[in-house]
């Protein structure tokens, strides 16, 4: 059965975290979890990028990575292989994701600390 973005809507209301796995040049395996997950349309979704200094050095290496997604009703997870298309540091999705970062940020207590650096698309 071939799932849609569109079908895992729950995946992207940020309740459960989600996970990228990327890979340095040598192969190395990298994992880390994702504050914000968007579905910008029926093929790409766009990761909130505020410290993936690491995480973004593998994706300039391989541009391939492994998101997992949870279902925040059922905990179901899906792993989506994606690659890399580019990355937004300005706009109208870079300023909703942003919005929404410093929001969820400020319930936190860390308003101050999560800053979106860009949106990345995959």
């Amino acid at each position: 059965m071939t799932l849609r973005l569109a079908d895992l809507s729950a995946c992207f209301d940020g309740v459960i975290p989600s996970i990228i796995a990327t890979a340095a040049a040598d192969g190395t395996p990298n994992v880390s979890y994702l504050s914000h997950v968007v579905r910008v349309d029926d093929d790409h979704v766009a990761l909130s990028n505020q410290f993936f200094a690491k995480t973004a050095a593998n994706i300039r290496a391989n541009p391939l990575v492994t998101l997992i997604l949870v279902d925040c009703f059922t905990g179901e997870e899906y792993l989506l292989d994606v690659r890399f298309v580019r990355s937004l540091d300005s706009g109208p999705l870079f300023e909703g994701i942003a919005r929404h970062l410093a929001a969820s940020s400020a319930q936190i207590g860390m308003a101050n600390v999560m800053k979106l650096k860009s949106a990345d698309i995959f």
